[in-house]
């Protein structure tokens, strides 16, 4: 059996791609395929994978009518991947080149995760200016991990065993934005085991545009997974949930901060994080006094907080 299907979904993706399969196929370990699963382009996006199909036997293009990235996701493993492991990635994403292999060693040894997720560096154009780092617990993640804030980051983070992903009955067609951390609370809420690896494992493109930007989308994806939790009848307290909300709305004040959202936007998710749990918000004390003075500066001086952030 093969040991990694790497599953790509798309949808006009054609600025990307090339250099995302490049970094699959730059890979230092070497068992796997690639499964690009085209969600109904109207680009070039095919045409380029295709090419790269014809130049390697690890790719094969699946192509199907828009529907959205589960969809395209779930069709890739239910009846297409052949990996003991099913890595995910996005396709304006990039890999380091070890990546394949640290995951190989560690889904090798008998203690195991059944999902298993790496530091991010996210850069804007090049993977050699990165402008942050994501951080990954010391601990399993927890379905109240989950919906405070989602360590893993992004799908091209994932990599997940193939009896725990079909145990788990796979993404949620339903879900818009969002659909990785509900399912991840399903899997936590069924007991399986979701790891950290203290090492840079994806290179995130961050963009202004998208779902990944769309504040509204993430606050409804934030409730979405935390009704899924109360369905599945998580222990979670009052103090636990409002812990995870005032750690997701800091997280999107943020957010708000780096797509300059409309005047004072930033400030009022940073109050209402505050009213419900300062602990939570202070948890990480540098991120939670930098992000409410700089809210209140962007609410007080939209201009003065342009050029602290012009600085920065």
């Amino acid at each position: 059996m093969t040991r990694f299907s790497v599953v790509i979904p798309c949808y006009n993706a054609a600025e990307t791609i090339a250099a995302t399969l490049n970094a699959v196929l730059d890979q230092t370990f070497f068992d796997f395929e690639v499964i690009v699963i085209d969600d109904g382009s109207t680009d070039e996006t095919v045409a380029i994978a295709s090419w790269f199909a014809q130049r390697s036997r690890r790719i094969r293009i699946v192509q199907q009518a828009n529907g959205g990235p589960s969809i395209a996701r779930n069709r890739a493993v239910f009846h297409h991947a052949e990996g003991e492991l099913i890595a995910f990635l996005d396709a304006d994403d990039i890999w380091p080149a070890n990546r394949l292999n640290v995951l190989d060693r560690r889904f090798a040894e008998t203690n195991a995760p059944d999902v298993a997720y790496g530091r991010v560096a996210f850069f804007a154009n090049s993977v050699a200016d990165v402008e942050t780092y994501s951080t990954v617990s010391n601990t399993p993640l927890t379905v109240a991990n989950l919906i405070a804030e989602n360590e893993t980051c992004t799908m091209s983070n994932i990599v997940v065993t193939r009896e725990a992903f079909i145990a788990s009955g796979g993404f949620n067609a339903n879900i818009v934005h969002g659909e990785d951390v509900e399912w991840l609370v399903r899997l936590a809420a069924g007991g399986a085991r979701i790891e950290g690896i203290d090492t840079v494992l994806t290179f995130y493109r961050t963009s202004r545009s998208g779902l990944s930007s769309d504040l509204a989308a993430m606050r409804f994806s934030w409730e979405t997974a935390l009704l899924t939790a109360r369905r599945l009848n998580v222990a979670l307290s009052q103090n636990e949930i409002n812990a995870a909300e005032a750690t997701h709305l800091r997280y999107l004040a943020r957010r708000a901060l780096r797509l300059e959202s409309t005047r004072g936007t930033a400030l009022k998710l940073a109050l209402k994080a505050l009213c419900l749990s300062p602990r939570a918000f202070f948890k990480q004390p540098s991120r939670g006094v930098l992000t409410l003075g700089a809210a209140t500066v962007e609410a007080l001086s939209p201009s003065a907080f342009k050029r602290l952030s012009a600085n920065h």
